[in-house]
């Protein structure tokens, strides 16, 4: 089987923005395979970032598709991550939840840390970091609410483990909800990315749902 390889929305001197589709790991680790790294490696051979995984400046997980920002300097390098760590990269993404989530907008603010009885999930725990989901709802469904939402923070696992701690799990999770849904991965994806690049110039970048999701939604709407 090939190998899923990530499609290139954006490049310039400084920053390359990626689609990355799922069943795509970012990092390397144990039985990971072929990784979006590994990518970079090949498409950035001689980048003075191979130390910093190539540039990569935040990460998605394995199943979950869309927009990923790479720097390309050691200069962009530092800018952008200035800008994640003033919460300046605006991210939306694009979510089925399992049930009826109300009101239609709203704030999750509930502090995430690892989880006490498996070390390789996330939880709600009192003295976790802060963490904030903000959402708007597009359409509730007979069994299901779509959903943009909006994290003002980037722990792991945040918009999965949030919306499953309010008992609306991410539909096709099998790690934070179930399989019953019928998804063979769990229905997120990093929709837009808006900020100002190094130039002052405000920038919006958009990857639409893929072909699977989007056969999904149809078929339950």
């Amino acid at each position: 089987m090939k190998n899923p390889e990530p499609q290139i929305i954006f490049e310039d001197t400084e920053l390359l923005v990626l689609d990355k589709p799922a069943g795509l790991t970012v990092h390397g680790g144990v039985k990971t395979g072929h990784t979006l790294t590994d990518f970079l490696s090949t498409h950035l051979p001689h980048s003075l970032l191979a130390d910093q995984n190539y540039g990569l400046l935040h990460r998605l997980d394995r199943d979950t598709s869309g927009l990923i920002l790479v720097a390309k300097t050691p200069e962009s390098f530092a800018y952008y991550r200035s800008l994640f760590k003033r919460r300046e990269i605006h991210k939306e993404y694009l979510v089925l939840l399992c049930g009826r989530l109300e009101p239609a907008t709203g704030s999750i603010q509930l502090p995430l840390g690892r989880s006490s009885h498996r070390r390789t999930q996330f939880a709600v725990v009192h003295n976790g970091r802060p963490s904030e989901t903000n959402y708007e709802v597009i359409e509730h469904l007979a069994k299901f609410t779509y959903l943009k939402a909006f994290p003002a923070t980037g722990r792991t696992h945040q918009i999965r483990v949030h919306f499953a701690s309010l008992g609306f799990p991410v539909a096709g999770d099998r790690t934070y909800g179930s399989s019953e849904s019928g998804l063979s991965r769990q229905f997120l994806h990093a929709h837009r990315l808006n900020f100002v690049n190094m130039e002052g110039k405000s920038v919006s970048f958009v990857s639409e749902l893929p072909t699977d999701l989007k056969n999904y939604l149809h078929g339950v709407s």
